[in-house]
């Protein structure tokens, strides 16, 4: 009876072990590998393909949750919220330009990461250069424009 359950030779099925588990990672590699076959990148993809994309995604998941994690331990919170990993990805020059076209929908507002890049003396002078770049856009309504175009009428008199 025993060697019946066993199978014809005395060979035990072997246990399923997940591409995820094979590769030593935590997110489900067959998932990516769906989502890639599924999008029609290419007629085929490789099974190492899949297995690389989403070590990656784990990474940056990573990366993100750790900058995320001191955030938060600056601010003395306990919890990781959505401000923290928004702030963690604008502070990081790296991540915010991999975040560059991802819209982080939250109502509270989060500090730029130029805000924390450049030195004290060199945002004074970036945001003095931005009220005058917004002053001669202001100033260039309707009125201002005619009486541009008159002055320019007059030195083609002269």
């Amino acid at each position: 009876m025993a060697d019946a359950a066993a199978g014809e030779g005395g060979k035990k099925k072997k246990e399923a072990v997940s591409k995820s588990a094979r590769a030593g990672l935590t997110f489900a590699v067959s998932r990516i590998d769906k989502k890639l076959r599924h999008a029609r990148i290419a007629k085929q993809i490789g099974t190492a393909s899949s297995v690389f994309l989403t070590g990656a995604v784990e990474h940056v998941v990573e990366h993100v949750l750790k900058k995320a994690d001191e955030e938060a331990s600056a601010r003395k919170s306990k919890r990781v919220t959505e401000q923290h990993i928004i702030a963690a990805v604008r502070s990081d020059p790296d991540l915010a330009r991999a975040f560059l076209g991802f819209c982080f929908s939250s109502d509270v507002d989060v500090p730029k990461a130029i805000d924390r890049i450049l030195p004290q003396d060199e945002q004074a002078a970036r945001k003095e250069k931005q009220k005058t770049r917004k002053a001669t856009r202001a100033g260039v309504g309707p009125a201002a424009a005619g009486a541009a175009r008159e002055e320019a009428d007059a030195a083609l008199d002269d």
